[in-house]
């Protein structure tokens, strides 16, 4: 058998269960003639590993060593395995319907709702997902084409690794001029599944990835109309601080994913060197013309509400849209929209004749109201 390398990923939802951790032994779950996961406590098994088209992949097994040392040697007196820390990432093209169909975009953002999105003349039938507190929990299958097992008889080229419990840590978009939508995602697991065969899946990779000169950037000021941006770049960051000591007494493994920190979005717009519009904003506070500096009208120190002297420190916010076509641009693939989103720094730089460098930092506002989703249509 020779395997070809591929990534593959499902939802892993029982792995973290006390009646899976507490009530068996240690063993393996990958179920190698049907490709999915089966748990011991006779949970439902998952769906099926999914391909996932990737351009890089790294992984990162790390057995945390305890190290003693002493006064009687010069080195470790003696060296024992810590906590089994594994943690990796991958990047990809942005195909959206290919993150629903294997997990990804639940383990990125954790809720799907509604059940589906109606077609309409703009998109096909989709699904529709948000941020939210918990994260769907993934397993993870890399195959190595160039791994050879020894063991038998015969040289078996291609090896299997399933991890398990993999919980998404970090997931960029970028989106610049002359190149597809890129994505990267950072992720850590509970613990790792080896086996000496390439158990490929090589299901079907579903349509093509998102281009820049078919995708549109809009943004809608609060209390503003929207506008289309012309932008050179666009980056979105999802961050999630995720507890990587959530060790208890009596194993080395991650025993849960729980948030130690706050979940960060947000990410840098890249602007055309004409615009003034957003960088004018960000020094004034304003979204219209006339005013020439931040809170002006008013006074320091007043705080008179009846006189309407009270400081505003308005900060610029709106609504950001990003919508991907197809590759002929006759169809919506994806739509990221942040209900709210916070324009919190502004820059711009220039060097002799060249053209003005401008960008825009901006955060995405959380709460009962105001989401953020992302939308995939079938292709």
């Amino acid at each position: 058998m020779v395997a070809n390398r591929e990534l593959c990923i499902t939802t892993d939802e029982s792995c973290y269960d006390s009646d899976e951790v507490d009530n068996y032994n240690i063993a393996p779950g990958y179920n190698t003639a049907n490709d999915w996961i089966t748990y011991q406590s006779g949970a439902t098994h998952t769906p099926a590993f999914k391909s996932l088209r990737v351009d890089s992949f790294s992984e990162a097994p790390n057995r945390s060593v305890i190290i003693e040392e002493s006064i009687d040697q010069v080195a470790a007196a003696s060296i024992f395995g810590g906590v089994d820390s594994i943690t990796g990432n991958f990047a990809c093209n942005f195909r959206g319907w290919d993150f629903h169909l294997n997990g990804l975009l639940l383990g990125a953002l954790g809720l799907q709702t509604p059940a589906s999105v109606a077609s309409n003349t703009a998109h096909n039938a989709g699904y529709k997902y948000e941020l939210a507190m918990a994260p769907a929990t993934l397993a993870l299958k890399i195959v190595d084409n160039q791994a050879t097992d020894t063991t038998g008889s015969n040289n078996v080229l291609g090896t299997t690794t399933i991890y398990r419990g993999v919980g998404i840590t970090g997931f960029n978009l970028g989106l610049n001029a002359k190149e597809t939508v890129k994505a990267t995602v950072n992720w850590l697991a509970k613990r790792a599944e080896a086996f000496d065969i390439g158990y490929n899946t090589t299901s079907t990779i579903n349509g093509d990835p998102a281009i820049f000169y078919n995708a549109v950037l809009k943004w809608t000021p609060t209390a503003g109309s929207a506008e289309t941006m012309k932008c050179k770049g666009f980056t979105m960051d999802l961050s999630r601080t995720m507890d990587t000591d959530n060790i208890y007494i009596g194993s080395e493994f991650l025993q849960g994913l729980y948030y130690n920190g706050l979940t960060a979005l947000g990410g840098q717009i890249t602007l055309g060197p004409g615009d003034w519009q957003r960088i004018r904003t960000m020094m004034t506070g304003a979204t219209t013309g006339g005013v020439n500096t931040l809170d002006e009208g008013k006074r320091e120190f007043l705080g008179d509400a009846a006189t309407g002297n009270v400081l505003a420190n308005a900060i610029p916010s709106g609504k950001l849209e990003v919508i991907m076509h197809t590759a002929d641009g006759s169809k919506e693939v994806a739509k990221i929209t942040c209900n709210m989103a916070k324009l919190t720094e502004a820059a711009r730089d220039v060097s002799g004749q060249n053209m003005f460098n401008k960008t825009v930092n901006w955060q995405a506002q959380i709460n009962t109201t105001d989401k953020f989703e992302i939308e995939v249509y079938q292709p």
